[in-house]
């Protein structure tokens, strides 16, 4: 059998600190059901269901992160937690007042919620700090392997010793622990290594699973009513079907573009160029990324926006280069980023002429051909794009602070590149005066 540099030991085997950070990095929130928070909202928020207590809540987060500090077990666990939880009455069945006044009797603590409890937020956590993106060159393929025991779901242990592209974004939306209990987990593997695998019985490498993969709604009945949540689901040829959870972190991007933009914006700049270029260098994903955003573009009341964004792609790795050597200009990040405040509103009221479907389709411009100038008068990039009859000229905001909702209204505070505004010039301003230099081009760097 191939071999593999990256094992599963590889994988669990090392200090939990990033797990521990995000765990402790989240909010809480009162919560009667854990599906009112979905989808990426809980990368952001501590719920546990039917705890409205904000001080017993920030107590059961602590808890958890002791646990993981001193690798307690869920025995230990529960025995350092449960007296508190019994003391202040969240144990048992126990009618409770649901926000509409009606009384319904519900279940609290009991030894299965809190194994659920350890479980969900301790397995959440170590599979985000083990999460590996971007290195796309290198490890281009993951296999999925399952524990394959009995706890082991039909339609998951069927994954086992598949192959797919890490890049591939309808793999992100299914991957591993995208489910309650999921203990699946995946293996990097170099492109030889993926073809070792694919030529023996039993592994089949998938390049390319968008047609397999669709975004679907599903019902889900909780205690305040039922819920509606988008469940991803992928049906490959004579397989089970496969289908995450709903409420689960990440799902429901039937694309997850926005998330995976995100990570792109938590490494450095031409990292991050470099991983999402090739992801955005295929026209599947390229389409579907952008009639997403066009959707939420087409949306936005520009004269009454709600301080919402969404990535909508990357400086070019060349460019980020270029800026850095000759201008001194080091990118925190490459993901540029469409603000319905700071680019829509601004384009409305200062009338700007342009084709607003050009505004529209910024996803797929922004990986057509174009050029990196340099404003000599303000001293910032410029990013310039040639059209049949007139330049479409991109002033992006690089390096600046990002304040929003994102995708699934979680706020987000940080540092990337925003667009300010787009203006229409003629290539002869544009390279006959002294206002701007032309860096690079998309056409030079080939």
């Amino acid at each position: 059998m191939p071999d593999s540099n990256v094992t599963l030991q590889n994988l669990f085997g090392r200090r939990p600190d990033d797990a521990i950070q995000y765990l402790q990095d989240k909010k809480p929130r009162a919560s009667i059901d854990y599906l009112e928070v979905q989808g990426r909202a809980h990368d952001h928020a501590f719920v546990v269901a039917k705890m409205t207590d904000m001080d017993m809540l920030k107590q059961v987060q602590q808890s958890l992160v002791e646990a993981m500090e001193g690798d307690m077990s869920f025995k230990q666990w529960q025995a350092s937690i449960e007296p508190m939880l019994k003391e202040k009455g969240w144990w048992g069945k126990k009618d409770m007042t649901l926000p509409d006044g009606s009384v319904k009797p519900v279940q609290l603590g009991s030894d299965h919620r809190l194994k659920r409890i350890y479980e969900t937020n301790i397995n959440q956590a170590y599979h985000k700090a083990r999460r590996h993106d971007g290195d796309y060159d290198i490890y281009p393929y993951a296999m999925w392997v399952s524990r394959g025991d009995n706890r082991v779901r039909p339609s998951h242990q069927s994954l086992n010793g598949q192959i797919f592209r890490r890049d591939d974004p309808y793999y992100q939306s299914i991957r591993p622990r995208c489910a309650y209990g999921c203990r699946c987990d995946e293996i990097l593997l170099t492109a030889e290594q993926a073809a070792q695998y694919g030529a023996l019985d039993g592994y089949t490498i998938y390049d390319d699973i968008s047609q397999y993969v669709t975004t679907e709604s599903v019902i889900v009945q909780g205690t305040y009513g039922a819920y509606t949540a988008p469940v991803n689901v992928m049906r490959l040829p004579n397989m089970p079907v496969y289908r995450t959870d709903a409420g689960w972190v990440h799902t429901g991007d039937a694309l997850p573009m926005q998330p995976m933009l995100d990570k792109a914006g938590q490494v450095p700049a031409l990292l991050g160029a470099n991983s999402m270029q090739a992801v955005l260098a295929r026209e599947t994903v390229l389409s579907r990324f952008n009639d997403d955003v066009k959707t939420w573009v087409d949306s936005v009341d520009p004269t009454r926006p709600k301080g919402e964004f969404r990535h909508v792609g990357v400086v070019r790795p060349e460019f980020v280069q270029k800026l850095a050597d000759e201008k001194g200009l080091a990118l925190e990040n490459a993901v540029i980023t469409l603000h319905d405040r700071i680019t829509l509103q601004h384009l409305d009221r200062a009338h700007k002429r342009h084709d607003p479907s050009w505004v529209a389709n910024i996803v797929r411009n922004l990986t057509a051909p174009h050029s990196l100038y340099w404003d000599n008068i303000t001293n910032a990039p410029v990013l310039v794009f040639d059209t049949p009859d007139i330049s479409y000229k991109l002033i992006v905001k690089m390096n600046e602070r990002i304040k929003g909702r994102d995708v699934v209204e979680a706020k987000q505070n940080y540092i990337g590149n925003v667009i300010r505004t787009i203006s229409l010039d003629t290539a002869s301003n544009l390279n006959n005066g002294t206002n701007y230099t032309r860096l690079l081009s998309t056409v030079d760097s080939k």
